[in-house]
């Protein structure tokens, strides 16, 4: 492994502690290293705009960045575990290509606001293609619904038969569910779109960062304006937008039971097509 960044000249550190601190960081930063360049970029941007960096070196440095993200989408370039996590790899990559100026993309952050604002991304981008497959879901619900409006079949409750419902009320109830699972989804990705970049570690940096320009190039509503809630705030969101998912599971787990249940033989309301189903091993009868 590479000497790490807050490593001290004399100091000695363990395997065991090392180990403790980062012995997973690479495989994790993997799903955020296309983000952490993305903001990487804008911080550059945004260094070059208030003079911490001349036109050109900025110019250099987005450029050698977006190499790499393009290495990084077509697999040609992997995370190495002789780097701390993907924000040294990101830095020593800059420094083989540049020299010296690769370091400079460091300036004015610090790796826990860099941390916070690929995985803010990484959410939001998450968010928004499950908010986009909920929407699909009560889309195709409410196609199932209208088309099947009038077609009669029992209204269970407790498992047993409780009155006259139709297949059209089945499903627009998971129309119904879906759509209110995207405007969840929608509402928690407009809480999180807040940019914690220019944060550093809890106390900001002695620049003037242009924030609210770099918060904006990375499609951020707003910037986190107190530097130590935008650090107290880690995990916060997250636990936030785990919520948001887990609501839309429930429905998908409502759907999958009510699909599960009414092909049984004992019910025979819905019939899956052969791609959609397994069999078993030993019972030819059972699909």
């Amino acid at each position: 492994m590479t000497t790490p960044l807050w490593k001290k000249d004399d100091s000695v550190i363990g395997e065991a502690a090392m180990a403790f601190m980062a012995g997973r960081d690479i495989q994790l930063d993997a799903e955020i290293l296309p983000f952490d360049i993305q903001a990487s970029i804008a911080h550059v941007r945004g260094l070059q705009r208030i003079g911490c960096l001349t036109e050109s070196q900025g110019g250099t440095l987005v450029d050698a960045l977006a190499r790499l993200g393009e290495a990084v989408a077509s697999g040609a370039f992997v995370l190495d575990p002789a780097h701390e996590d993907g924000h040294s790899a990101i830095e020593a990559h800059l420094v083989a290509e540049l020299g010296e100026l690769g370091k400079r993309v460091h300036l004015g952050r610090s790796r826990n606001d860099q941390v916070l604002v690929a995985t803010r991304l990484c959410t939001l981008g998450a968010l928004e293609e499950i908010g986009e497959l909920a929407a699909g879901a009560a889309s195709a619900a409410l196609e199932v619904a209208a088309r099947h409006r009038d077609a009669v079949m029992p209204g269970y409750t407790h498992l047993q038969r409780a009155v006259p419902s139709t297949v059209g009320l089945w499903m627009a109830s998971f129309a119904e569910a879906f759509i209110d699972d995207a405007w969840l989804l929608a509402q928690t990705r407009q809480w999180l779109s807040a940019s914690p970049l220019g944060t550093a570690a809890g106390y900001g940096v002695n620049l003037p960062l242009d924030r609210a320009g770099v918060a904006a190039e990375l499609g951020f509503e707003r910037v986190q304006v107190n530097p130590m809630y935008a650090q107290a705030s880690r995990g916060c969101f997250e636990v936030q937008a785990l919520t948001a998912c887990w609501q839309v599971m429930q429905d998908v787990r409502r759907l999958a039971w009510d699909f599960s249940l009414y092909a049984s033989a004992e019910f025979g309301f819905v019939t899956p097509p052969p791609e959609t189903v397994t069999g078993s091993s030993i019972m030819p009868n059972k699909r």
